[in-house]
């Protein structure tokens, strides 16, 4: 049984749960919100991801990994800022379409700090690496979302940095 919140004890407003569908093409407006609010939620489960880590495992790692998750957690939360805001500047709302739980709820398997660390650094790898690629379909069309996602993209770096520091 997880250690992890349940999913249903977090707060996920302003985005709408639910099973969540295919982004649209890139290529277009609607593709390009729809990325930026998965981001967005992607965001917020890796927060709430962090503190579970640090509130669970925090009598089995170095203080200084306990330290790290909570500050990473702030960071998950700025990034989710930084999106949410690019949809408001864009006239989107983040509750047009459903977005899933699958992400926080794979967070929740992991049974040890090592697992999870690696598991977390391995899903925060593929959001980069998924960022770098906006930013280059994104940097002439939506120069505004593409620094966006560049800055996260810089950001997850450190991030990823704790499985090998620590494991």
């Amino acid at each position: 049984m997880s250690k992890f919140k349940s999913a249903e004890l977090l707060v996920w407003t302003p985005f709408k749960i639910g099973t969540s569908i295919k982004p649209r093409p890139l290529s277009s407006t609607e593709g390009i919100v729809d990325r930026i609010r998965i981001a967005a939620f992607a965001e917020r489960q890796a927060h709430y991801a962090f503190l579970e880590a640090a509130r669970i495992f925090a009598d089995v790692v170095p203080y200084e990994l306990v330290l790290a998750w909570k500050t990473i957690a702030e960071e998950e939360a700025k990034h989710e800022k930084w999106l949410l805001g690019r949809l408001v500047e864009l006239n989107q709302d983040v509750a047009e379409l459903p977005v899933g739980l699958g992400l926080y709820n794979s967070f929740c398997k992991c049974e040890t700090a090592r697992d999870f660390t690696i598991y977390i650094s391995d899903s925060e790898e593929k959001g980069r690496l998924a960022g770098v690629k906006f930013v280059e379909a994104l940097k002439y069309r939506d120069p505004l979302s593409a620094k966006i996602f560049l800055d996260i993209a810089n950001e997850e770096v450190e991030h990823i940095s704790l499985a090998s520091k620590y494991f």
